[in-house]
């Protein structure tokens, strides 16, 4: 039996607990939904075709499952179609009734774990883990936001996720990081909050071009959980990026990526058909 989770249900978060033991299917999710915080702070969805709501998917059991509905006496369990990278799934979820949520705020984003990143209160590094053109530095230093890049950590491994070209602009493509089961490699960088408003405007976050996404990465033996990266929102099939933009890429995966790693991605560039 699939369960969607979307809130404190979610790695790292306080009820995670409750799901000790059962699989974790994709880590990148979605159902067309809206996501609040309740009046006590916790957060909250509804089912709507308006929008969507992000989180994870799990095997779970009918004990489990009968564990949770008491927990959760106060949401409906409902069926709910379910989006993930390798594609639609059907799972339920914990959601509440659209007349509900007339007294609770709305989280545009639709990803609780984004929405606390957002609200954050204390000046703790954000990690952040690059997989296309912001392994360079080129446009770091054109910014001027070269000195928020200062500290890269260095090579990172994110298992699940292969990097993929399926953002479609005029002149080709753009990277996208795709939840398939494979293996890929970036840049890990040690940043300061601030320079997350760059990231999003660069990324085109608010054009709903690519969302924010935490993932966990491995850099120098090292595990670094909930570091955030970017997604493609509409994804299309793999066309070949720009000279310019490979450019960037390869600048930055001959300055830190593995050498077969390296050459593996560049193969795969070349090998995709142009527009």
């Amino acid at each position: 039996m699939l369960l969607f989770v979307y809130g404190l249900l979610r790695k790292r978060e306080e009820n995670h607990e409750l799901l000790k033991g059962a699989p974790c299917v994709c880590e990148q999710a979605a159902i067309n939904g809206v996501l609040y915080k309740t009046e006590k702070g916790q957060p909250a969805a509804s089912l709507a075709e308006t929008a969507f709501v992000y989180g994870e998917l799990y095997e779970t059991g009918h004990q489990m499952i009968c564990k949770l509905d008491a927990h959760y006496a106060d949401f409906d369990r409902e069926e709910v179609a379910v989006t993930t990278d390798l594609g639609n799934k059907t799972a339920f979820a914990y959601v509440v009734k659209p007349e509900q949520c007339a007294s609770f705020s709305r989280i545009k984003s639709g990803d609780w774990k984004e929405y606390r990143f957002m609200k954050r209160e204390d000046d703790s590094p954000v990690y952040y883990f690059a997989y296309g053109s912001c392994m360079d530095n080129a446009r770091f230093k054109q910014a001027g936001v070269d000195h928020f890049f200062a500290e890269p950590v260095g090579g990172a491994v994110a298992e699940g996720y292969s990097t993929r070209f399926t953002l479609r602009r005029p002149d080709g493509s753009r990277a996208d990081l795709v939840e398939d089961g494979g293996r890929t490699e970036g840049v890990l960088y040690k940043l300061p909050f601030e320079a997350a408003t760059y990231l999003y405007k660069r990324e085109g976050v608010d054009s709903h071009t690519y969302r924010p996404a935490f993932i966990e990465v491995n850099a120098g033996g090292r595990i670094y959980r909930g570091c955030l990266t970017f997604l493609v929102l509409d994804k299309a099939e793999e066309i070949a990026p720009p000279g310019h933009y490979q450019e960037e890429i390869e600048r930055g995966a001959d300055l830190y990526l593995s050498p077969a790693f390296s050459e593996k991605l560049k193969r795969h560039m070349n090998s995709l058909p142009k527009m």
